[in-house]
């Protein structure tokens, strides 16, 4: 389908149309990939916050999790402020923004204000992300797209390998405020080039702001997410936690009601009876429940199991990136060649497949393993995230490209807030009964130790002795043994994801034909 006129402002038909596709795509990437490292970089500056700033357990979480609940609250906001008032416009602010409340969060004298502005952090990522993947919706026909999104989702996963290595390094050699200072000359540089290379587009039609939907669609994902951060913490039983839940859950039926009565509302909710788009959507939440709860395990076993440092355990996770660039590569051919059942289904499997060797993970287990199945990971959710993506884009059109970025954003993040809520539940409890049931621990030695490992050790570094090797040892296996129980749950969640898509990506059950063409191979 042909892009109509209206919808860009500024087209890319001069002598070098391809060009200019790759200098906006690069400038598309560059925002993700500092929004991705946020997302991993702050978690090696909490203890010099925690000692500078006197920021306590709970708050330390909230330096993370206030950027998490406001990016998940506006991301439909964002997208559709975009769609309104131009996607190229709401990005490039959205930049700006990221870049003063980085500022702010460097500047922040007290662990409250580190949170107020990690939270306007959040507010500038949903104005940034839901436009990103629309740019690339409306800079790349549809045979090229594939590629296209291929490399967006690759260097957004390399970002979330970097990160934490990037962090200690910025930690240990200049302090815990450059971690959010190394966002600002990325958006200095972003922001003037996006100017001159992005196209302008809007959603034909652009129809006053659906307040109601905005209000009750940060109302409701808020307090979803909200309920999901804090439910391993205070307990899924907890009055605040149901509350918030319920709010939430509740918020969101209003939602869908309030939008279906609409004539132009701020998201369609009709897309997600499409069987494609709702195949894409639950393989890109099943991919990041997985991925961000794979990663919730794997880096405390590399630093208190193996005893790696932060910068020692984000390399040994650097294959992460390697097979992401890989996969990249070659997703546009693979999809090309099977198609998006296969593509999508497949690749979910062979990713549950991928996770398999952690089930291997021991006190003595080479870290040859953590190596292959990480290359493996990267490869594979660059394989399969982008032609899901691309299923929901191509079905939905440019359109509704604000539509399909909000699906894509939504999924994403909802599906990383799942992983790490859902992944982390399951962890905390076989690993607080192992404790429980091993032998040796003095009562307050064990009321430590069931906490988390990091306690565990600390409250063994004053045993000495064979005694101490020997508790050490049974709280490293009460580690694997709930890690296990974690990668379990990873690669069950996948498999059932595959065998939807490959229900519903079935060609009589596609609403319109899904046909991708093998994108150029001077491509991206």
């Amino acid at each position: 389908m042909e892009l109509p006129h209206h919808l860009l402002h500024l087209p890319f038909e001069g002598d070098r149309p391809h060009e200019r596709r790759q200098q906006g795509l690069l400038v598309v990437c560059a925002a993700m990939f500092i929004s991705a490292v946020d997302m991993t970089i702050v978690n090696v500056a909490l203890p010099d916050i925690a000692e500078e700033l006197d920021a306590g357990v709970g708050e330390l979480q909230w330096v993370i999790d206030a950027f998490l609940v406001a990016l998940a609250g506006l991301l439909l906001m964002g997208s559709g402020l975009a769609d309104r008032f131009g996607r190229k416009r709401i990005f490039l602010s959205g930049m700006a923004a990221f870049a003063v409340s980085s500022v702010l969060c460097a500047l922040a004298p007290s662990a409250v204000a580190l949170i107020g502005a990690r939270a306007l952090m959040g507010v500038a990522a949903a104005c940034v992300l839901p436009p990103a993947l629309s740019l690339v919706a409306v800079m790349f026909p549809p045979e090229e797209r594939p590629k296209a999104l291929g490399v967006w989702a690759a260097v957004a996963g390399i970002g979330l390998v970097i990160g934490p290595v990037l962090g200690g390094v910025l930690v240990r050699e200049v302090g815990w405020e450059a971690v959010f200072l190394v966002n600002v000359p990325v958006a200095v540089l972003v922001v003037p080039a996006g100017m001159r290379v992005l196209p302008e587009s809007t959603r034909p039609g652009t129809p006053p702001i659906d307040l109601p939907g905005v209000a009750l669609s940060i109302v409701s994902l808020g307090c979803i997410v909200f309920a999901l951060i804090e439910g391993p913490d205070a307990g899924w039983s907890s009055p605040h936690v149901i509350a918030t839940g319920a709010v939430g859950v509740l918020a969101g039926a209003l939602f869908v009601r309030t939008e279906l009565q609409r004539r132009q509302p701020l998201f369609d909710v009709r897309v997600l009876a499409r069987p494609a788009v709702a195949a894409g959507a639950l393989a890109i939440l099943s991919v990041y429940i997985a991925f961000l709860g794979t990663m919730f395990l794997l880096p405390q076993y590399l630093q208190y199991v193996q005893d790696r440092s932060p910068v020692a355990a984000g390399l040994v996770l650097g294959p992460l990136g390697i097979g992401g660039a890989i996969g990249a590569r070659y997703n546009a051919r693979v999809f090309a060649a099977l198609g998006p059942r296969l593509t999508v289904a497949g690749g979910i499997v062979a990713l549950a497949a991928a996770i398999g060797p952690l089930l291997l993970l021991g006190r003595n287990t080479t870290v040859a393993v953590v190596l292959l199945s990480t290359a493996l990971i990267g490869a594979l959710i660059a394989l399969s995230v982008p032609p899901a993506t691309a299923v929901i884009m191509n079905d939905l059109g440019e359109d509704k490209a604000g539509d399909g970025g909000a699906v894509n954003q939504l999924a994403r993040q909802v599906g990383g807030a799942l992983g790490v809520a859902i992944v982390g539940t399951v962890f905390a409890a076989v690993y607080g009964n192992r404790i429980a049931d091993a032998r040796g621990f003095s009562a307050g030695q064990r009321e430590r130790a069931e906490g988390s490992i990091e306690e565990a050790r600390d409250a063994l570094a004053e045993v000495a002795g064979p005694l101490r090797d020997q508790l050490v040892a049974r709280v490293d296996d009460a580690y694997d043994v709930a890690a296990r129980a974690g990668f379990g749950v990873c690669m069950a969640v996948l498999l059932l994801a595959a065998a939807v898509a490959a229900f519903a990506l079935a060609p009589r059950r596609l609403v319109t034909k899904i046909q991708v063409e093998p994108g150029s191979d001077a491509g991206v």
